[in-house]
Formats: C-alpha cells, sequence, structure tokens
C-alpha cells in the first residue's frame, strides 16, 4: 500500500481545531457575563493573558488591569499596563511585572473584587522570589527544575515554597478584597495549585513531602535552599497558605478550559473526515518522554492488520531530564515524536506501513524553542543513527529541523497542555 498522503494534512488540520476549540476569548467572555459581582481590579497572567483580558474588556469591564504575558503574545490592550516577561526561564521584567502586582493587590479593601484571569506558564512569567532569595537564585533553581525530570506538579511544589505569591500568597495579599479566578488549565488533572503555581489557591501538599522531594532530586544542593526552608519551618519566612486559612474565605475559582477540550475537537474533526476511522485508547501523557513515545509506538504496532485506518489522539504533558553540562536544544513534544519515528522505524517490517505522528503544545512553543513540536510521517526519510544520537544528547530540534520535520504553528494566544496525534494504516 502506499502512503496515503491525506494522513498528514489530517493530523495537521484536527490540531488546528484543537487549537480553535482552546481559544480563550469565547469561554472569557461567557464566564465574565455571569459574575455575581462585577470587578474593580483584574489581573492576567500566563500565556493567554492577553486573550482573556481582551476578553473581558470586550465583555465590558472598564476599569484598569495588569496584562503579564509572553513576548510572543504581548500586545496593548485599552485601559491595562502590559508586561512581556521571559519564559521558561524568569528574568527582570518578570520581577518588575510582580512588584506591580504586588502593588496593586496590597492596595485592595474590602469593598474590592480581584478577578483573577490565571493560564500556564504563570510560573515563570512571574517571579517573585520570596525574601532573602534573588532573582539569580530563583533562576538557579528554576533551570534545576526544568532540567530534572519532575513533572509539572512536583515542580509547582518547590516553586510553591519559594515565592512572594505563589502557593495562595496573592490570596493573602489581597485579602479583604473578594477574588475570583477563571483558571485556564494546562496541567494534568487540572489540579488549580499548580496552575501557575496557585497565587490564590491552598498549598495541599505537607512541608515534610516537600522537602523529600527537594532531597530526593538533589535540589538541595544549592546553597540557598536548605537554609530557606529551615526559615519556613521555623517561622521565619513566610510559608504557602494552608488549607482552612481564612484569606481563602473570599476566592472563587472555576475551570474555564483543560486539554480536554482540544482533545475532544481534534477527535471529532478526524471522526468527520473519515468516519471508518477506529480511535484507539489513549493514555494520558506523562512520564519520560522518550519512555512514552516507546509506549505509543508500542500501542500503534499492535493494532496492525486492523484492516481500517485508525487514530490516537493523547494530551498531557512529558518530562525530559536533562544533563545541565550538556542540556541539547528542543522540547517534549518534539523528543517525543523523534523517539515515536525511532521506534517505528527500529520495528521495521512490523510495524504499519502507513504512519504520522503529530506532537505539539498547544501554545504553539514546546521548551525553550520557536517550535511548537514535531510531525513525521512513515513516507519521510529517516536517518536513524542520526535520529538516535540526537535522542541520546535530546538534541531533536536541530534533527527535526534539517529533516522539515518542526512543527511551526507561531504564538497561539492559549495554553492548554500537549497534544499528540497519530493515525495509521497497514
Amino acid at each position: 500500500m502506499h502512503f496515503d498522503a491525506s494522513f498528514e494534512a489530517l493530523v495537521r488540520n484536527s490540531f488546528a481545531a484543537a487549537l480553535a476549540a482552546g481559544q480563550p476569548d469565547r469561554i472569557t467572555r461567557s464566564a465574565y457575563a455571569a459574575l455575581d459581582q462585577q470587578p474593580t481590579a483584574v489581573i492576567a497572567l500566563g500565556k493567554a493573558a492577553g486573550a482573556m483580558a481582551a476578553a473581558v474588556r470586550d465583555g465590558g469591564y472598564d476599569g484598569s488591569g495588569l496584562v503579564i504575558t509572553t513576548d510572543e503574545n504581548h500586545r496593548q490592550i485599552d485601559g491595562f499596563d502590559c508586561f512581556a516577561s521571559a519564559h521558561p526561564v524568569p528574568d527582570e521584567r518578570g520581577l518588575a511585572a510582580a512588584i506591580a502586582v504586588e502593588n496593586l493587590v496590597k492596595s485592595l479593601g474590602q469593598a474590592d473584587h480581584l478577578l483573577l484571569l490565571i493560564s500556564g506558564g504563570g510560573s515563570a512569567l512571574l517571579p517573585a522570589p520570596s525574601n532573602g532569595i534573588s532573582l539569580a537564585q530563583k533562576i538557579a533553581l528554576n533551570d534545576a527544575l526544568l532540567a530534572s525530570g519532575l513533572d509539572i506538579h512536583a515542580m509547582n511544589v518547590v516553586r510553591r515554597l519559594f515565592s512572594r505569591l505563589k502557593g495562595g500568597r496573592l490570596a493573602r495579599l489581597a485579602a479583604p478584597a473578594a477574588v475570583t479566578q477563571f483558571l485556564l488549565s494546562d496541567v494534568p488533572g487540572d489540579l488549580p495549585e499548580s496552575i501557575a503555581s496557585g497565587p490564590a489557591v491552598a498549598d495541599p501538599v505537607p512541608f515534610d513531602d516537600a522537602l523529600q522531594l527537594i532531597q530526593k532530586h538533589g535540589l538541595d544542593r544549592l546553597d540557598f535552599v536548605m537554609p530557606h526552608l529551615q526559615a519556613i519551618q521555623n517561622g521565619t519566612a513566610d510559608g504557602p497558605v494552608r488549607s482552612g486559612d481564612p484569606v481563602l474565605d473570599k476566592v472563587q475559582s472555576k475551570i474555564l478550559a483543560s486539554n480536554a477540550q482540544c482533545r475532544d475537537a481534534a477527535a471529532a474533526y478526524i471522526r468527520q473526515a473519515m468516519p471508518e476511522m477506529q480511535f484507539l485508547d489513549a493514555p494520558a501523557l506523562d512520564g519520560e518522554a522518550s519512555q512514552m513515545a516507546a509506549h505509543l509506538a508500542a500501542q500503534i504496532i499492535e493494532q496492525r492488520h486492523a484492516g481500517k485506518p485508525y487514530a490516537l489522539v493523547a494530551g498531557g504533558e512529558t518530562t525530559v531530564t536533562l544533563d545541565m553540562a550538556n542540556p541539547g536544544k528542543g522540547g517534549r513534544s518534539q523528543e517525543l515524536a523523534l523517539a515515536f519515528a525511532a521506534a517505528m522505524t527500529a520495528a521495521g517490517s512490523n510495524a504499519p506501513e502507513n504512519w504520522v505522528i503529530l506532537a505539539g503544545g498547544t501554545d504553539g512553543r514546546d521548551g525553550p524553542t520557536d517550535a511548537a513540536g514535531g510531525m513525521i510521517a512513515a513516507s519521510q526519510n529517516f536517518d536513524q543513527t542520526a535520529a538516535r544520537a540526537a535522542l541520546l544528547s535530546h538534541n531533536s530540534y536541530d534533527y527535526l529541523k534539517a529533516h522539515d520535520q518542526l512543527l511551526m504553528v507561531g504564538a497561539t494566544g492559549t495554553n492548554l497542555a500537549d497534544l499528540v496525534l497519530i493515525i495509521a494504516q497497514d
């Protein structure tokens, strides 16, 4: 059987459908219209901050506010002070934005209502190091976390301990004002405390558990980590807000969208385009990207001789454990796509003849690169030796770029985790 080039168009178009379903404009306007109490101040934080702030402005909000987002998503919005900040590594601009946030929320009183518009990326975009911790130290900790292989939940457990705003502390500063937060979830399980590290959410992780996590993964080798944690223990440093704290009594939270909307939209597009398509049960994307790729490849190979084309639509967020001395260039979606293609190629005749994988971030940016991820088809030339070398050095970007297999979509205005779309047929 010759390769069906329509598969490539199908996964591209289904990814576009997923992105369209995850755009925050409509859902934010709808949620804003349903508010019982109109806000007196708005703070929008994350990769979708600009779109969410514009939606409430279009919905009738005429007050002031702050927007903190990435360079590629930055735009001016009437009445808002708009900050561009760095992601995934914090910078001085993010610190300036954090100070502006602190000044705003400290000014609020009993009669005020703060609307928080929170989306993924906020942890890096709004660095507010704990008192006694410098921005340089916060960056060093962030670099160590990004290289650790920890998932987003575990990383944010640590981040919440080293911040003046995360782990519910923004809500603490805003009290006694009422706070409503609209959340776009970019994390598996849609846990509010992990979305931008939960600036208005209680930290549910006991201190001792967080300490064990830090020590297990060698983060305590940074010379400022243990002194700060000891200061939290003895009460001389500010810890995160815990469940039952009265500062959270006037906080209301609503998750507006998550990865599920994107997955459903992608699957619906594929089903409409090819009604004969069979869909495989998809695992949640988690763990090491290369290991998840091997699992997905095995699942696809098991379906060989199914007759009809079959598809897999998965969402979530994997990790990549890096060598800090030689981190390579790429991202989790690029590495997953490349590792999947390597596994399928290595399987030879045991693999289906026709397959295509698209792995990409819904924010349009995979790791510290300009690519959203990777897209590879069985019909394309594949250099197994070079691919294996790229995977070993976590240098997937250079391989995919050289073979015209990068997924390039630009800034999307949203951030609802990652998608993997696979179609195959003998």
